[in-house]
């Protein structure tokens, strides 16, 4: 457990207890909540429905592809008051908007595009997922980060980026 970002981990044996019976304790309690195993590949995310085809989504992987750039998807909604904190006072941000210049830049809105939300397995918003250039994640960030914060996890992307080889390099969905 880490006090200073409310964050911890719960082990639990699948044959005694179900991950949404789990999920929806900890929503109950006024916590976000997502699941994390070693048996679901990242195309799967348990939610059981294998690949999808979301133009949005298909379209940044080809701009990406085109580019040459990492991809940032920010999964938020309308009514997700954290969310607007993100685009009013992050994202407008002058230092992270220059960063955000060099990466493909998806905003997703969770209610318009259900089926890309479960394949990413977003459980609370904002979740921001962080993809290198070869397409792997190199970090998700959730709740509300400020424009110091989140600049550092861009430059973080955008350094890491750099040392992916690019031939035969693969996106998630491609």
């Amino acid at each position: 457990m880490k006090l200073d970002r409310d964050e911890f981990v719960v082990t639990f044996d699948a044959g005694k207890a179900k991950p949404a019976d789990l999920i929806a304790t900890i929503r109950e309690a006024g916590y976000t909540s997502f699941v994390a195993t070693d048996e679901t590949s990242p195309d799967d995310n348990g939610s059981g429905e294998g690949s999808f085809d979301d133009p949005v989504y298909t379209d940044a992987i080809a701009r990406a592809k085109r580019e040459n750039k990492p991809i940032v998807i920010d999964f938020m909604a309308l009514w997700c008051v954290p969310c607007k904190r993100m685009e009013t006072e992050t994202f407008s941000d002058p230092a992270v908007a220059k960063l955000l210049e060099q990466v493909v830049f998806l905003k997703i809105d969770t209610d318009e595009h259900a089926n890309l939300t479960r394949h990413f397995g977003v459980e609370g918003l904002p979740d921001i997922r962080l993809l290198k250039r070869d397409g792997t994640e190199f970090c998700r960030v959730s709740d509300f980060q400020d424009a110091e914060v989140f600049s550092e996890v861009l430059r973080g992307l955008l350094d890491s980026s750099l040392n992916v080889p690019q031939s035969g390099a693969t996106l998630p969905g491609s």
